[in-house]
């Protein structure tokens, strides 16, 4: 925490978990309060990761890699190290994409465009070991229970941030909304023209404008996959940057979860979280 006195930092209020069932032996001096240790905080490596790219702890990064007693990474992780992001595309705010103000409008909406489905068959896959993947309490600790929230994810995209894209089981094609392939800047030309039609947007066929491959990155550094991803871009209203769907999750071995709001999946490096 030498950062706390940089003024950079929003600190933010203690937890509004009950008290007496959280581990008294843990402190964050981030919430100022007990359930988790400092060094594990999500909330506060989500803060330092955005204060990183903006340029603001430059004097910190510098400092510890001319600190003699720091540990080495493997040079083989360096040599694999990604490219920073060049900008982030976020979720297109305005029009009537939801359909309504309601809640239930909006729900009603997600369900009638978000089940995709794709005429064809997916590929065989060949199977290999993996580790055994689980899920626990404390992986939920950063929510607030009962929730029935969609799992919404950022995830890296060519040389940009992707927020707001939706993981969805119920998909058999991987989707990219027409806007946010316009904000990454791609030519149109790159696009590969396809027949397949999508149905359940609005219990219409849709066809997509084209399918396009794009290298995707998700988890945090080493425990990270990166894999080619074939989009569908579709030039409809939509809620959501994207849509990754079972291609993408079965290819990544991906266990997922809607009460942690989490994905785990394996790496080279161990079990990796989105």
């Amino acid at each position: 925490m030498q950062i706390k006195d940089e003024g950079a930092l929003t600190f933010p209020g203690k937890l509004k978990s009950d008290p007496s069932k959280r581990p008294r032996d843990k402190y964050c001096r981030f919430h100022r309060d007990h359930s988790h240790n400092t060094a594990n905080c999500y909330d506060l490596k989500q803060q330092i990761e955005a204060l990183i790219r903006q340029g603001k702890l430059q004097k910190f990064i510098n400092k510890e890699r001319a600190d003699p007693n720091r540990q080495e990474s493997p040079p083989q992780w360096d040599n694999e190290r990604p490219r920073p992001p060049i900008g982030d595309i976020r979720m297109i705010v305005g029009g009537t994409t939801t359909t309504g103000s309601s809640k239930k409008a909006r729900k009603t909406y997600l369900r009638s465009v978000q089940n995709v489905q794709l005429t064809g068959s997916a590929p065989n896959i060949a199977r290999t070991e993996s580790p055994i993947i689980g899920f626990s309490e404390e992986d939920a600790r950063r929510l607030h229970h009962p929730h029935d929230n969609a799992l919404v994810v950022s995830i890296h995209v060519g040389d940009y941030n992707v927020h707001r894209v939706l993981i969805d089981n119920g998909s058999s094609a991987d989707i990219l909304y027409y806007p946010a392939f316009q904000q990454m800047g791609i030519d149109k030309a790159r696009l590969i023209p396809t027949s397949a039609p999508l149905v359940g947007f609005g219990g219409t066929r849709v066809f997509p404008i084209g399918s396009i491959t794009l290298s995707v990155t998700v988890g945090d550094y080493p425990q990270e996959l990166t894999r080619d991803i074939i989009f569908l871009v579709v030039d409809c209203l939509s809620a959501y940057n994207g849509i990754l769907g079972r291609p993408t999750l079965n290819s990544w071995k991906a266990a997922i979860s809607t009460y942690h709001l989490m994905i785990k999946f394996p790496t080279d490096y161990g079990i990796g979280e989105l």
